[in-house]
């Protein structure tokens, strides 16, 4: 009887680990996504769907030596806005939405 206890317990835990591992990415996806610039402050907005985003920027230096870099705001939920206004002078471009 404990044997077969432990064999349910075990089948359980095995099948919930396989629900959990196989979610797909599209159930996570934030629908109704917009982006844009006020001035100095890149923005993202999602109007619905799950998971999380933030607004996503490229930074180009002037300088060769230094190179290109992305930057992103705070995550948020579909239904807020993402901002991200960057502590530098450096030109920017907004290059979508990252999700997290």
């Amino acid at each position: 009887m404990r044997t077969r206890k432990h064999a349910v317990l075990a089948a359980s835990a095995l099948f919930a680990a396989t629900l959990i591992g196989t979610a797909s990415p599209a159930q996570a996806t934030p629908t109704g996504c917009t982006t844009g610039r006020d001035g100095k402050t890149a923005w993202a907005y999602c109007s619905g769907g799950d998971g999380n985003y933030a607004v996503k920027i490229y930074v180009t230096s002037p300088n060769p030596m230094v190179g290109s870099w992305p930057e992103h705001g705070p995550c948020v939920s579909p239904g807020q806005r993402s901002e991200y206004t960057p502590y530098h002078n450096i030109p920017f471009t907004v290059s979508g939405i990252a999700y997290c």
